[in-house]
């Protein structure tokens, strides 16, 4: 190990002390342990809490509808009584029955005292309005602003529980009210319905009474989830829904809606919410109780860093003890790291400092002390071999006995000077191998050497005879140009009297045609002269007839008859000198032929001549490319002539060079003292 690896992990010892990691890690996972049992008990406290907040808000809010079903049975009681009061009852006139057999009643003084009793009871219970209603929700009597008809809805309820009932809804014209109806009973039967609307103050006391937490609250909604009562009077004139209080929470309004008594936790813009809801029996509503998470948080809060703080205090004092135990261990282990590094600075004599602890540092310390000693024993013996190597004596060996792995350091040590002593005497055998070699290496460089002078000389001599048939066969190539160049002339002068010979063809062939058409006029004059002769013999004929009449027409016809004759002597003579223009024509159409028959044989020939003039340039072309590679070959085995017997005299030089540091070899292989193979 290099003084630069051993400074570095002296520094990193000393950065990274086992002190400051058993501290760092223990302190760690301590840390770990105490946030995940913060997380896990602050989980479990926002549980529990949760837990007993929704239990104790269940009957809370039990308790609650409780309370406001008894206020709401105290007014159903006062509906009853007014619905029961014997003024109710019609006024009968005197003892007799009438013919119908009922007695009649006085409708003015029934009136009457129905009317006495709905002003008393406006007075005593605080009614925004209370009337009586026939049977199909007609108005029949009542105070001021009494609606003229029953809603639908309220009057079938009626007529289906034929008893206490009250509305769903609590709005009365713009403004809040608890609408009752009862009916009111004759002989058993049902006469009459008696509809009264409670001022809303006593059912807001109640709910306004319900104080949870800093900011919880109660309110009610009915069967549809319309808001029917609220600390903020507003929400029920809106007639606000449970859907918009429970932030969209539709499991919350199911439950409630259903009349379920229950508790449940969800968020509502954001903030976690504790609800708890029980229906309020004898009506349409639920009662709802609604209280923030965070009323409640700042309990759990502070249990919380009552835990956190104890753990913190734990934790210091588990710091400290380790810090001691740490302690304890790290000094005796700087002791023995500090020997290690000492031992890979290469230090092997300083004594190991005894460490007494009885337990496995004190075996470390011994067990190091131990190893030091065993490595400087063999080491020394290392030493002797290595040194005796160096002195050239190959026949020496370890003599110390090695253990354990370090065996394998005495099998090496005797396999290297086996393997030296084999290697030596391979060495000085393939010396005199070797100067052998060199000696025979150079009388073959020496013919080598001759053979490639001879080479190079006649490669100079191809080089000079394949330039001389290059010449050559340029004069040729120029030649052969020449003639190809004569040959085009002969077939372009050839081809022009091929032209002209057509040409006289076509001009004989005319003159034919020509010939021919005047032997048929001839024919035709000499016809003409024919029947000119026979009307001259008429005429003459018919003129002897006439006698002195007819003379001057016999001279006619005699004039007439001569320039017949000579007309048929003249077309004969034409048609003689006619034929024998043919027989000229013919005879020059057939010399014509043969003239063009000669002289496309003649353009045939030169077309042959300028053929075999390409074929020679190209043939002479292609010899001129072939001397061309053909040179530039001789070139290439030129120059390989050249670096062989450049080589050669190199090889010469290298050959005496090898016999002598051969020679060299063969000293040095003398002065090692070697073990001489058996049978050698």
């Amino acid at each position: 190990m290099t003084g630069k690896e051993a400074g570095f992990l002296v520094g990193r010892g000393t950065k990274r002390s086992l002190n400051r990691r058993i501290l760092r890690n223990t302190t760690f996972n301590i840390l770990i342990l105490v946030v995940v049992c913060c997380v896990i008990m602050a989980l479990s406290l926002q549980s529990l809490a949760n837990n007993i907040l929704l239990d104790s808000l269940q009957p809370m809010a039990r308790q609650s509808a409780k309370t406001v079903e008894a206020n709401i049975h105290m007014l159903a009681d006062r509906m009853m009584g007014i619905a029961g009061d014997p003024r109710m009852n019609s006024v009968t006139v005197g003892a007799e029955p009438d013919e119908g057999g009922t007695a009649s009643s006085d409708t003015a003084a029934t009136r009457e005292n129905r009317a006495a009793l709905l002003e008393e009871a406006a007075e005593i219970y605080e009614f925004y309005t209370i009337a009586l209603y026939d049977l199909n929700g007609r108005l029949e009597q009542g105070i001021d602003d009494a609606p003229e008809n029953l809603d639908s809805g309220f009057l079938e309820l009626l007529k289906e529980t034929d008893n206490l009932t009250i509305d769903a809804s609590t709005i009365f014209q713009g403004s809040l009210g608890i609408t009752m109806g009862m009916p009111v009973k004759e002989d058993g039967e049902t006469v009459l319905y008696v509809m009264g609307t409670y001022k809303y103050d006593l059912l807001n006391d109640v709910i306004s009474s319900i104080n949870l937490g800093r900011s919880g609250m109660a309110y009610m909604v009915n069967r549809e989830g319309i808001v029917t009562g609220h600390p903020d009077q507003s929400l029920v004139l809106d007639q606000s829904s449970l859907v918009q209080l429970s932030g969209g929470n539709g499991d919350a309004v199911e439950r409630v809606t259903t009349g379920e008594t229950g508790a449940a936790e969800f968020p509502i813009d954001g903030e976690k919410m504790l609800v708890a809801f029980s229906p309020i029996r004898g009506t349409q509503w639920s009662l709802v109780i609604q209280i923030p998470k965070s009323d409640y948080g700042q309990f759990i809060n502070g249990a919380m860093l009552v835990s956190i703080l104890a753990t913190l205090a734990g934790l210091v004092i588990s710091i400290v003890l380790i810090l001691r135990f740490a302690r304890s261990i790290s000094h005796p282990v700087k002791c023995v790291t500090d020997r290690m590094v000492a031992l890979s600075n290469g230090d092997l004599h300083t004594e190991v400092t005894p460490v007494s602890t009885g337990d496995e540092l004190e075996v470390m310390t011994q067990t190091l002390d131990a190893t030091l000693e065993s490595v400087n024993r063999y080491i020394s013996d290392i030493e002797q071999v290595l040194t005796r190597v160096a002195d050239g004596d190959l026949r020496t060996g370890p003599q110390v006995d090695y253990k354990g792995d370090f065996v394998l350091i005495r099998g090496s040590l005797s396999t290297i000077t086996r393997s030296m002593n084999e290697t030596l005497l391979g060495f000085r055998a393939a010396a005199d191998r070797l100067t052998a070699m060199a000696e025979q290496l150079s009388g073959q460089s020496a013919q080598l050497h001759h053979a490639s002078l001879e080479q190079n000389q006649s490669t100079e001599e191809l080089v000079h005879e394949v330039t001389h048939v290059k010449e050559q066969l340029a004069d040729v190539a120029k030649s052969s140009g020449q003639t190809r160049s004569q040959t085009e002339e002969i077939t372009r002068r050839v081809r022009s009297a091929n032209e002209q010979m057509s040409s006289l063809s076509n001009a004989m062939d005319d003159i034919s045609d020509n010939a021919r058409q005047i032997t048929k006029i001839a024919k035709d004059i000499e016809d003409i002269a024919f029947q000119t002769n026979i009307l001259s013999l008429n005429a003459s004929v018919e003129a002897a007839r006439s006698g002195e009449a007819g003379k001057g027409f016999a001279v006619v016809a005699n004039e007439v008859k001569q320039l017949a004759a000579k007309s048929a002597e003249a077309a004969q003579r034409a048609t003689k000198m006619v034929d024998n223009t043919k027989a000229i024509i013919q005879n020059g159409v057939v010399l014509t032929a043969d003239t063009a028959d000669s002289l496309r044989a003649i353009s045939d020939v030169s077309a042959q001549i300028s053929t075999i003039s390409d074929q020679l340039a190209a043939a002479v072309q292609g010899q001129e490319l072939a001397l061309s590679a053909m040179e530039e070959r001789i070139a290439t085995i030129s120059s390989i002539a050249d670096r062989n017997l450049q080589n050669a005299g190199e090889t010469e030089q290298s050959s005496g060079s090898l016999a002598k540091e051969a020679e060299a070899l063969q000293s040095h292989v003398q002065k090692f003292i070697l073990k001489e193979k058996r049978g050698r």
